[in-house]
Formats: C-alpha cells, structure tokens, sequence
C-alpha cells in the first residue's frame, strides 16, 4: 500500500470514528437536555423515584445563599417535613456540553414555590455536573446564581 494510500484510509478511518463520536455527544446532548426536563416536571409532580435515579446519592448543591447542601437533606426537606413545596419548575435556555463521561450542562430555571410557609418566584441561572455511571446519566453536582429579573 502506497503512503499515500495508507494516509488516506487513515483520514477514512479517523473521520468515521469522528463523526461517531459527534453522534454519540448529540445524542447525549439530547438526552441531558431531556433530564434537566424530566428532574423539573418530578420536583413539581413529588416523584421521588425519578429524582433519586437521576440524581447521585453523592450530590451536592451549591444555592444562591453560598449554602452546600446534599440529596438526603433536598429531599428530606421536600418529602418528609414538607418546609419546602414546589409548585412550578420552568426550565430554558439550556446548553450541554458533553466531556467523554462527564457532561456540564447550563441553562436558566423560573420556580415557584414556598419555603417554611414563605412563598417564592425566582428566576435562577443554573449549572448542573453529570457522571455517566453504569450506563446512564447521574447529576454529580448543582449551582444555583440568582437572577434580579427575567434575563
């Protein structure tokens, strides 16, 4: 086989795994897009068990506040003492990139709720890390900005 030749099946060989690899990430892309809508309508919808397979028993959420917390307390707080009620979770503005096994995806959140009998409507920018665990997506980590307004 000529160099040429060899160079060129090469360039073939390179470009297909590519443009698998560019399939695989949108597909991923997609798919993380679709949880971030699926962890807003089983906040509202109190599914418990969707939230627990999406997000890690290992998460960890930074709020507007500076304030970590984990899933055992968000979820305490949500199911069992009831101190905080959500009523409505709108999410746009997303993007996702997508690192081999890890992923960030961002995008802008509008809630809706209340917290120990005070209501809320906030508009925050969010930031969301993911771990591709035995096969399927996991949320490893959260960030939320508060926004003044709509933006």
């Amino acid at each position: 086989m000529t160099r040429l030749s060899l160079a060129a099946l090469l360039v073939s060989v390179l470009t297909v795994h590519a443009a698998g690899q560019r399939s695989d990430a949108g597909k991923d892309e997609r798919l993380l897009a679709e949880l971030q809508q699926t962890l807003a309508k089983a906040w509202v919808s109190g599914d418990r068990a969707t939230l627990e397979q999406i997000i890690a028993p290992d998460w960890s959420s930074t709020g507007p506040d500076g304030r970590r917390t984990d899933r055992a307390t968000v979820l305490a707080d949500v199911f069992e003492t009831r101190v905080h009620k959500i009523h409505r979770v709108e999410i746009d503005d997303v993007t996702v990139r997508v690192f081999g096994a890890a992923a960030v995806v961002t995008g802008r959140t509008h809630g809706v709720g209340e917290v120990q009998g005070s209501p809320y409507d906030v508009f925050i920018r969010f930031t969301d890390t993911f771990v591709r665990r035995e096969g399927r997506w996991r949320a490893v980590a959260s960030h939320a900005s508060l926004l003044a307004g709509r933006h």
